[in-house]
Parts: C-alpha cells; sequence; structure tokens
C-alpha cells in the first residue's frame, strides 16, 4: 500500500485540482461537466463554507495526487444528515487501495460529525467507481437512465448508499 496522507484543501491547492477535474472533463464521463472550469469555480466545488462539508487534498510524499470531499446532497435543512462523496485521483494512482482509504477517512469524518447517510453519484459505465463503493459496503439505492449526455453519449447515473453507524 502506497503511504498516502490528507491534509485539508487550501486556496494554494486550487491549481492542482483544477488541473486535475479539468482532465476528467476533457477524458472521461467520470464528472458530467462538458466545459473546463476556471479557478472561481474550481473553489466552488472544493469550498462549501460550510465546516461540516470539506474537502481534503491526497498527498504522497508531499504530492498533491487527488482530493476527497463531502458535498451537500440537497441545500433543504432535513437533509443536512446525507453527504455526497467525491473522490478524484491521478490516473497512476488508480487500483492502489488510495481511492479506498480515501473513502474510509471521509466516512470517518462524517461519523464524527453526525452524518446517517453517504452517497456515491457514479457514472454507470464508471466500473472502477462502482466496485470501490460496493468494497466498502455502498449498496446501490438508484438507477437514472440516460439523464446526461456528454461525448455525443446518453448516460446513466447510478447511487450508491452507505448508513453510518450510530
Amino acid at each position: 500500500m502506497i503511504q498516502i496522507i490528507f491534509e485539508p484543501m487550501t486556496k494554494e491547492d486550487v491549481k492542482e485540482a483544477l488541473v486535475l477535474y479539468n482532465h476528467y472533463i476533457k477524458t472521461s464521463t467520470s464528472t458530467f461537466s462538458i466545459t473546463p472550469l476556471d479557478e472561481h469555480e474550481m473553489e466552488q466545488i472544493l469550498f462549501s463554507g460550510l465546516e461540516r462539508f470539506p474537502s481534503y487534498k491526497i498527498l504522497k510524499e508531499d504530492k498533491f495526487i487527488g482530493y476527497v470531499l463531502l458535498n451537500r446532497y440537497k441545500p433543504r435543512e432535513a437533509y443536512d444528515q446525507t453527504a455526497e462523496v467525491t473522490v478524484y485521483l491521478e490516473e497512476a494512482y488508480h487500483g492502489k487501495g488510495i481511492g479506498y482509504e480515501a473513502l474510509k477517512f471521509i466516512e470517518d469524518f462524517g461519523k464524527k460529525h453526525s452524518f446517517r447517510a453517504l452517497l456515491g453519484v457514479i457514472c454507470a459505465e464508471n466500473i472502477g467507481s462502482i466496485k470501490l463503493f460496493e468494497r466498502l459496503g455502498y449498496f446501490k439505492c438508484a438507477h437514472f437512465k440516460e439523464v446526461g449526455k456528454k461525448f455525443d453519449r446518453l448516460l446513466d447515473v447510478v447511487i450508491y448508499e452507505k448508513l453510518l453507524e450510530d
């Protein structure tokens, strides 16, 4: 297992996160964004302004290799015990257990901050992410047919859920 550490994202990390995210915008269906973002838009993704919904950089030997964060599922108060999980890694680090460690890390944060449910919203063709979430005990709770269009293809979205222990 590769040794990694998690540190809170700072404004200085936005550029590296932006390069990573824009790579996935251009090359994959991991995100349904189509147009590359600018720094301000990336800041809005990374920094909700709410302490319960943090973002963390993932470092290997002080090198930025990805990030993990919690987002509000919906902006209504009744959903405040639910969060959407997002993980992005440099492609060179896929399949090395880092995504697993990132999900475990953010789940621990969720437990400490009274979250009940965590959700992974995933393009249905992203088998690697689906397997990762399943490996950590998430279950498929929704399947939306042809709700996104990217690269001239209609795409399904699945939602995987994990209920955190009391």
